[in-house]
């Protein structure tokens, strides 16, 4: 069984390498023509083959899972076409032991997945997004928010009478300086969430340990206001040219979080991103969907090599390999587009973000088991 084992697996990672480099080739060749207008006015040809290869990782992470598809649905139909599986089954192949052999291959092509989405797919998404902001010399802002980018800042270790929040404005980040921004508008407020101060600064830099360097700031103070009708006696001042560091865990990555969007990142960053939203008690459904769905997205070869067992149960009569190859494109869409549509879905109904994640994958494992029960009760 071992050697059955080493033989089925090899067959599907070559299947699904081959099938992956031809799909990534596909969408690699509409990314580059997708630039054409750009090639000889904004940049070169060479520079458009860069900014395409820096998008690939993340068209193998998408098409992982299809592609995983679509190689074993070749492999069993292949095995079935040439009576191999027959003499399997004669030998004493059961689904579970097919399954198990499935598994190896499997695991390969998820540790791959997760190692592409975790790691290379954030890196390469950031320099291609500094790289295009650079050559169409775009200033970095908020997705969907022209006064850039909005972040609330709870403050630790408050002293009284002293600021507990702050609500921060960062008008754009520099493009490839990840610890520089533009210009910043502060609103601080105290415990009792009366405004203390506002700041005014053309541009702040950060400084690891210590918080935010705002350099050239104006500083507006502003005199408590209460509830009863006793006058206000403090009058406001205004300090102008003031260097000043604003200590805070709003590190920088905070900031570039709310410039790419929440599928484009890594676990690990979505995780912190996630804790950071709680600390501020700020809504994170969105958050929560990307990081559970980057959690089980890569576990869904599993359900793929699942859904591509039924086929090794048919014969050659049932229909030929590329009518088999069809049907498995079909199905790899399908669960792409119900993937996403669930996604979509979970984020507009504040449904359980796990339950999101996993109902796709769980729909498709119960048809493959059902239409497998159907197929060994011939």
């Amino acid at each position: 069984m071992k050697v059955l084992t080493r033989h089925v697996a090899k067959e599907v990672l070559i299947a699904t390498l081959f099938v992956l480099v031809a799909l990534v080739a596909l969408i690699a060749f509409f990314d580059l023509v997708s630039q054409a207008r750009n090639i000889g006015n904004r940049y070169s040809l060479s520079m458009a083959l860069f900014l395409t290869m820096l998008k690939l990782p993340s068209r193998l992470y998408e098409v992982m899972p299809i592609a995983a598809l679509l190689g074993a649905v070749y492999t069993m139909s292949r095995l079935a076409s040439n009576s191999e599986f027959t003499i399997m089954r004669v030998a004493g192949l059961s689904p579970f032991k097919l399954a198990s052999m499935m598994t190896v291959p499997a695991l390969i092509l998820i540790a791959m997945t997760y190692a592409l989405g975790e790691w290379l797919t954030p890196a390469a998404d950031m320099m291609r997004n500094d790289m295009s902001n650079i050559l169409f010399n775009r200033k970095l802002s908020a997705r969907g928010y022209s006064s850039g980018v909005w972040v609330k800042d709870k403050v630790k270790n408050v002293q009284p009478g002293a600021a507990s929040l702050r609500f921060v404005n960062v008008h754009n980040l520099i493009a490839g300086e990840h610890s520089r921004t533009g210009a910043w508008r502060v609103f601080e407020f105290d415990e009792e969430n009366n405004l203390l101060r506002v700041l005014h600064a053309p541009e702040a830099n950060y400084i690891a340990g210590r918080g935010w360097h705002l350099k050239d700031a104006k500083v507006e103070t502003l005199p408590k206001i209460t509830n009863d009708e006793t006058p206000v006696v403090e009058k406001s001042t205004a300090r102008e040219h003031v260097d000043l560091m604003l200590p805070s865990e709003m590190r920088p990555e905070i900031l570039g979080v709310l410039t790419i969007k929440p599928e484009r990142m890594g676990i690990s960053d979505l995780w912190q991103y996630i804790n950071h939203l709680k600390e501020t008690r700020q809504t994170a459904d969105r958050y929560r969907v990307a990081f559970w769905s980057k959690v089980f997205y890569p576990l869904a070869i599993f359900v793929m090599f699942a859904v591509a067992m039924p086929f090794a149960y048919l014969n050659a009569r049932s229909g030929g390999v590329s009518i088999k190859i069809f049907a498995g494109l079909m199905i790899g869409i399908s669960f792409y587009a119900l993937n996403n549509i669930f996604s979509f879905l979970g984020v507009l109904n504040t449904w359980p973000p796990m339950v999101v994640a996993i109902v796709p994958s769980a729909v498709m494992l119960l048809c493959a088991a059902v239409a497998l029960w159907l197929l060994e009760r011939r």
